[in-house]
């Protein structure tokens, strides 16, 4: 766990930080500055253009992490490797865009009564998709590396910090909102460009774009696994944001920006999650490698029960605070519709509590199999979306979406459980749920003081700090208790306390 332990806690810090500006940024700037269907539009447009950017990368990102074990060199040219990342990618872009050009009157029809103004960017998707694609190969690669902090970096903070700057700049009247989404297209742009360079210069990988160790037979073994996570990738995306696109389609893009709201805060929880599986992927594809099936099964346990305390925690913060959270978004169309959060937050608990099912799946000689479990993904959340949508807006697609996560992760977890034996659940997890619990109702009933940054910060400290207790006296996790006998001792080192 060293390395992972190591490239996770970077990755902590600038998600962690990526939160705090997502934060000011989606809580704060744009509920203020911009109407409801105006923010609908703009986290329509990203959640159109990860489908297209997915639907283009033919499975590359789990493809680069799945073989490039194996064609690591110490010459960092690794036999071609680059080639087929290459070809792929450019046959996948050109496919994509062909299809997404092809399509544009049927996308059009569905979006032009309740969400016209997505229409009119249609063609602005893009140079956005291109880059998306784009970086996502590069973050990918940088995976393989053990390089994964600066690519969080670039996409937890630097894309929101200069997100923020176009914003002031909106705000001063420095941009239109026209040229906002110009804007917010060229930094996806820059992010992009940014990554590539800290690939050039990191010195594990020299970029030779020759094709003198080519084989045909390569690239067929590259595009068989990757069709397969083409599939997987795709299908899981679209069953993820198929919700988003939904809304927009049927009730029109100012619930779309109340959805997207409590989603990205409900998202918070996945930030543990993400930090960890940027780096442990790699790893478990190591250990497929050199068949230490121990190592995996270690990994999934523990990613498991981590993910859960951390994300527990986080859920029941946010309901406590909720009445603070309405201080800041005072529209109705977001007040009105907090109830999405419970069931987005919940879908957001189950498909952590099973830690790195995906994973694993991938990684694994049954790689095939996941593209079977996303189209249940995707089949079940359309079907969800279609029927509870109309009956309850917003909170109808989130509470779809806990139904297809919960069929989604039981399948894999019952999958896992009997190919490879492996179980990451156990009595802990049900501990932890009982801890939230018991933390939670003191933090609903405390008394609201009436400065907001005192009452979040008392509220929110002493939930805290009854919720880290009780985990730490009932000893759930051995990684926590084993963190916190190191910074005490660090504190009594630090203050030469004797007979510590």
């Amino acid at each position: 766990m060293g390395i992972i332990r190591k490239q996770a806690l970077g990755n902590s810090i600038f998600s962690y930080l990526g939160v705090v500006l997502g934060y000011v940024n989606v809580i704060l700037l744009f509920p203020a500055f911009f109407s409801s269907e105006q923010f609908g539009l703009i986290q329509l447009l990203v959640g159109v253009s990860v489908i297209y950017a997915y639907s283009g990368l033919i499975g590359l990102p789990n493809t680069v992490v799945r073989f490039f074990p194996f064609y690591k060199t110490e010459d960092k040219y690794h036999k071609g490797f680059l080639s087929y990342v290459l070809v792929i990618g450019l046959m996948g872009l050109i496919l994509a865009t062909l299809l997404y050009l092809l399509l544009r009157q049927p996308i059009t029809n569905a979006y032009i009564e309740n969400s016209a103004l997505f229409v009119d960017y249609y063609y602005y998707l893009i140079p956005l998709s291109v880059f998306t694609l784009l970086f996502t190969v590069l973050e990918a690669i940088a995976r393989a590396l053990y390089r994964t902090v600066f690519s969080t970096f670039l996409k937890e903070v630097g894309l929101r910090m200069l997100t923020t700057l176009g914003i002031v700049f909106y705000i001063f009247k420095v941009l239109d909102f026209h040229t906002f989404v110009v804007y917010f297209i060229l930094i996806n742009v820059l992010n992009a460009i940014l990554l590539l360079f800290q690939i050039i210069f990191s010195g594990d990988l020299k970029f030779n774009f020759g094709f003198k160790d080519f084989k045909f037979e390569k690239l067929k073994e590259f595009l068989t696994y990757g069709s397969f996570n083409l599939l997987s990738g795709t299908t899981m995306l679209i069953g993820q944001r198929v919700d988003v696109l939904m809304i927009g389609s049927m009730v029109g893009l100012s619930i779309v920006g109340a959805y997207s709201l409590y989603f990205y805060v409900a998202s918070v929880i996945y930030v543990p999650m993400r930090a960890m599986s940027k780096i442990s992927v790699s790893i478990i594809a190591n250990s497929f490698k050199e068949g230490n099936l121990s190592h995996i099964n270690d990994i999934y346990k523990r990613s498991s029960l981590i993910q859960l305390i951390f994300g527990c925690l986080i859920y029941i913060g946010v309901i406590i605070n909720k009445h603070n959270l309405f201080y800041f978004i005072k529209k109705p169309e977001y007040i009105e519709n907090f109830g999405i959060f419970y069931f987005v937050g919940l879908a957001i608990l189950i498909d952590i509590s099973v830690g790195l099912n995906s994973e694993i799946i991938v990684n694994s000689k049954w790689y095939k199999y996941d593209s079977f479990f996303n189209v249940i993904l995707l089949l079940v959340s359309i079907a969800a979306n279609y029927l509870l949508i109309p009956l309850f807006g917003g909170v109808g697609a989130a509470m779809a979406a806990t139904i297809s996560f919960f069929t989604f992760n039981f399948l894999k977890w019952i999958f896992i459980s009997m190919k490879l034996k492996m179980q990451p659940l156990n009595y802990k997890q049900l501990i932890v749920i009982l801890i939230a619990i018991l933390s939670f109702i003191p933090g609903y009933y405390l008394p609201v003081i009436d400065n907001i940054y005192i009452d979040i910060i008392y509220r929110s400290t002493i939930v805290t700090v009854i919720y880290g207790l009780l985990i730490v006296i009932f000893k759930v996790s051995g990684d926590l208790n084993e963190r916190v006998i190191v910074y005490k001792n660090l504190v009594f080192d630090k203050l030469k306390f004797p007979g510590k």
